[in-house]
């Protein structure tokens, strides 16, 4: 028994009083604030002996100090241990496993010893212990104050007055009223049901492998788990991951052969819930990324045992509420990050496994939780991708705001459906007649957006670090740049990209992006009258004044005008008297503008980047105006680049047929530089082969329908040295 001094003794009774109060003969006490806690250490459960020596510790040496520091002589405290029940419930669960929380001691703290890892307790165990439904928590010490909210008092009033939960009243709650009375979302029990089964084969995945086999041979559909060899031949997959399995129903087909998929995985695995017949709120993958592990030139000799190790920490830290389980599952989610084929893909995987507990960070859901419900996605890893850590974080963070009745969701699969529907829009509890729309410069920067810089533009576009630092220095200096290059170099790809790590994030809503022509001018770009429908005319605003009025509002952040075909407009047309002031050093001047008499000016944090065919051969002659107002930076084709290369292989496509590309690409474009009548801005740039496709006809579709037309055209009077071109291409 740990000793504490008589002043303890004192300090104890004042406080147990404090909030004390007569009611007739008795002495009533309300319980305000409470610390709920585990008993597990290093997976032993030290109920019996923190009872025997009257004490609570939280076994870390490096966890949780500050919240056992704050905890006070006289506060109650409650020994807990949570898991998953789906049977002998006091209530309809419709077969849905339920939060419990067992309450198996109550005390009040004695003494603090003030090393932020024990303090002294007045223990009472409970014979029977209790149980409590729904609200609960997965922390070791999960502090709770009856201010805060009526299940929080009904909590305390549970624990510490034998109150009643108040059952019906938790099921009438939006979350847990979508969860177990409603039938939204039922597909996410025969989900959680096909995870569990599924489990059983993680040290049996030929067994795994063949059935699913023998699956697609009885649909007469063919086997997505195969894979080409060098000599064009396939064969079967020799292992694989949960996840992957998973994928193969939740790709982008139809419904009814998803049905007929999880069909024969019911009947293969002896589920007993039905099969789904609708799927709101399931996030789909890629047809051709469907699998979370990578080829057999790709793949760490671990990383498939690493992907169901997390399936299985993943299902147990959502079923149990232990520190262990936690640590497990962010330790296991750490290393699978690290993985080929694996970025938010991971969470979306999770999220089928056990939809209530894991939340998808597909695109959709990604922006509808920053920019809608204004909780922060942090992306801290090397990767760009979410951390264990701070991805545990972000489920603890939804589970309170679901608790909210006010909150515009109150599930994962709500979420999700939501996200998937764009039916998220929320205000920051305003009444509607004091709503008002926030266009402050801090409303933008406050708003969360992937982190995007020089090396994630490294990353994904073929330009050398030299070539990037040149057209930074270019666009930053002049203002205005022109990306210039042949037919499929990626000048679009190129141009928003390099905004995006000028901005340091993907931020869409600070780039504008517009295709010139022949017939576009002022009246369309700046300003001009239209038909009102009236059989009038109205002045209506161009995209390019909307875009400067939008940017002046923000002068601390950077916007960028994207201007698609820019040598196929007239510009003296189009700016009008803006011609003038789009020049760096005009930037800030005002004029007058040509269809009203307001001051405008070009704003010094608005840039442009245009875009420019140099094999169109309707425009030989560059208006002198573009020419000194944008320097030029010519983009060239990448099919000798190894980022290039790398893309195909990740894609799935042989070396064999990336060495084709390269090689006989390189021969064409020498060919065409070579041309006296063509040139260097001629040349087929390597766009046209960057989204692979793991059919027969790839390659060949490519240069019939893509790259053919195109030779015909540079050699229309030279039919046969075209052709010739074509066949040596398909040889």
């Amino acid at each position: 028994m740990v000793l504490f001094s008589e002043n303890s003794l004192i300090s104890t009774l004042l406080h147990r009083f404090e909030n004390s109060f007569k009611e007739g003969d008795e002495i009533m006490t309300t319980v305000s604030e409470a610390y709920f806690v585990g008993a597990v250490i290093d997976g032993e459960n030290q109920f019996n002996r923190f009872l025997e020596e009257g004490i609570w510790e939280n076994g870390y040496d490096d966890k949780y100090q500050e919240k056992v520091s704050e905890m006070e002589v006289g506060d109650r405290i409650a020994i807990k241990s949570s898991f998953t029940r789906k049977n002998n419930l006091p209530f309809e669960n419709n077969g849905v496993s339920v939060s419990v929380m067992r309450i198996k001691a109550i005390g009040t703290i004695t003494h603090n010893l003030g090393d932020g890892k024990r303090v002294s307790v007045d223990w009472e165990q409970l014979t029977p212990s209790k149980e409590w439904y729904f609200f609960t928590s997965r922390n070791i010490i999960w502090h709770v104050e009856a201010a805060d909210g009526w299940m929080q008092r009904n909590l305390i009033h549970f624990a510490f007055h034998d109150e009643q939960q108040d059952i019906d009243r938790f099921l009438q709650h939006p979350y847990w009223k979508e969860k177990y009375v409603s039938a939204d979302f039922e597909w996410t029990y025969f989900y959680e049901e096909l995870a569990d089964a599924l489990l059983r084969y993680k040290d049996n995945r030929v067994e795994l492998l063949r059935d699913i086999h023998s699956i697609y041979e009885k649909l007469n559909m063919n086997n997505p788990f195969s894979m080409k060899k060098t000599d064009g031949s396939e064969e079967l997959l020799n292992d694989i991951c949960p996840f992957t399995v998973f994928g193969m129903f939740n790709k982008r087909i139809r419904d009814d052969n998803r049905q007929l998929i999880l069909r024969e995985l019911a009947h293969l695995l002896e589920l007993e819930e039905q099969v789904p017949s609708v799927f709101e709120g399931v996030p789909r993958v890629n047809n051709l990324k469907a699998w979370f592990f990578g080829g057999d030139d790709r793949r760490g000799e671990t990383d498939i045992d690493q992907l169901w190790q997390l399936f299985e920490s993943a299902i147990q830290y959502a079923e149990e509420d232990t520190e262990e389980d936690k640590q497990l599952f962010i330790d296991r989610f750490n290393q699978v990050i690290q993985q080929y084929g694996i970025h938010w893909n991971i969470t979306i995987g999770l999220y089928w496994i056990r939809p209530w507990d894991y939340v998808p960070l597909d695109n959709n859901t990604r922006t509808n939780l920053q920019d809608e419900l204004q909780v922060k996605v942090l992306t801290r890893h090397k990767r760009r991708m979410i951390t264990g850590e701070d991805y545990v974080s972000l489920l603890e963070e939804m589970y309170e705001n679901f608790e909210r009745e006010d909150y515009p969701v109150h599930s994962f699969p709500e979420l999700s459906y939501k996200s998937v529907q764009n039916e998220l829009g929320v205000t920051d509890s305003v009444e509607p007649d004091e709503q008002e729309e926030d266009n402050s410069p801090e409303s933008i920067i406050e708003k969360s957006y992937d982190y995007y810089d020089k090396e994630a533009f490294l990353d994904e576009v073929f330009v050398n670090d030299e070539d990037y630092e040149t057209m930074r220095a270019l666009l930053r200096r002049k203002k205005n740049l022109i990306l210039q290059g042949a037919p499929g170099v990626g000048k679009t790809f190129v141009a928003k990209r390099l905004a995006y790590s000028l901005m340091g994030e993907k931020n869409s809503s600070r780039i504008k992006m517009l295709q010139f022509h022949q017939s576009y001018a002022y009246e369309d770009f700046v300003m001009g009258y239209r038909p009102d429908g009236n059989g009038g005319f109205t002045l209506k605003e161009g995209p390019f004044y909307q875009f400067c009025q939008e940017a002046k509002q923000y002068p601390n952040k950077d916007f960028y005008f994207i201007i698609d075909e820019i040598n196929r407009g007239n510009l003296s047309k189009i700016f009008g008297e803006l011609l003038m002031l789009i020049e760096s050093d005009k930037r800030g001047e005002a004029l007058t503008l040509t269809y009203n008499d307001e001051e405008f000016f070009v704003p010094k944090n608005v840039y442009l980047i245009g875009m420019m065919n140099t094999a169109d051969r309707s425009l030989a002659i560059i208006d002198y105006a573009l020419r000194r107002r944008f320097s030029f930076f010519e983009l060239e084709p990448a099919f000798h680049s190894n980022k290039f290369k790398q893309l195909l292989l990740d894609q799935g496509a042989s070396e064999n047929l990336v060495e084709q590309i390269q090689i006989r690409l390189a021969n064409v474009n020498r060919e065409i530089e070579n041309d006296f009548n063509l040139g260097k801005g001629f040349r087929i740039g390597h766009s046209y082969f960057t989204q692979y496709e793991v059919t027969d006809n790839w390659y060949k579709e490519i240069i019939l329908y893509e790259i053919e037309p195109l030779l015909k055209e540079y050699w229309f009077d030279e039919e046969e040295k075209a052709q010739n071109f074509v066949n040596e291409l398909l040889r």
